[in-house]
């Protein structure tokens, strides 16, 4: 077993403790989601993951309590940062603007990025379990969505719409990348989309 976390002493400082601690959930993650888009979620053990991450299978539940809970390991980091970037988009934007620009400032997906969100659609178009569960996560995008146009001014039973109708083009288009085994820029195809919405808001009579 690799010594990712637990083995480091009190004394050490707590910079580098945080980094390993860091590591270990990367790589256990990373462990994780090879498994679960080459053999299938269901077909997966806690074992299995701790094995192919060298890590003791309590170091992974540890760090992720529910098996589950590996396929989405940044879900509150990843919320939070939308809501802030929603708020801090320019005053004078529109809640659909803000909300749009946000979702669609350029961002270089890392190789390792790109693999862990190719690698967890793939394990979910494999699950019915974690279809179920992908759709949690996407209503704590639309509630994330909601609440940051409401902060913005929009209209509670708007707010609603809006973040509903842009959460699933969201997931669509990210379904669409991953189908095409991540080839395709995916920056690019989310802008587009989006670009297309707008579109079809100005003819909205």
């Amino acid at each position: 077993m690799l010594p990712l976390l637990d083995d480091e002493p009190d004394t050490a400082p707590a910079g580098l403790r945080e980094r390993k601690k860091q590591r270990a959930r990367a790589t256990i993650a990373d462990a994780a989601l090879e498994l679960f888009a080459s053999q299938g979620f269901d077909d997966t053990t806690v074992a299995e993951v701790a094995a192919r991450a060298e890590v003791s299978p309590a170091t992974v539940t540890r760090y992720f309590p529910t098996k589950e809970s590996l396929l989405f390991p940044e879900r509150e980091l990843n919320t939070a940062s939308l809501r802030d970037a929603i708020a801090a988009r320019p005053a004078q934007e529109s809640p659909f603007a803000a909300v749009v620009a946000a979702l669609t400032v350029p961002a270089e997906l890392g190789d390792d990025d790109r693999r862990r969100l190719l690698r967890s659609r793939q394990a979910m178009a494999r699950s019915a379990a974690l279809r179920g569960r992908s759709l949690e996560l996407l209503g704590v995008w639309r509630d994330t969505v909601a609440e940051a146009a409401v902060d913005r001014g929009a209209d509670a039973a708007a707010a609603r719409v809006l973040a509903t109708v842009v959460v699933a083009v969201l997931d669509d288009v990210t379904d669409q990348w991953a189908l095409d085994e991540g080839r395709t820029d995916l920056n690019r195809a989310i802008a587009e989309a989006f670009a297309a919405l707008a579109r079809s808001q100005r003819r909205t009579p």
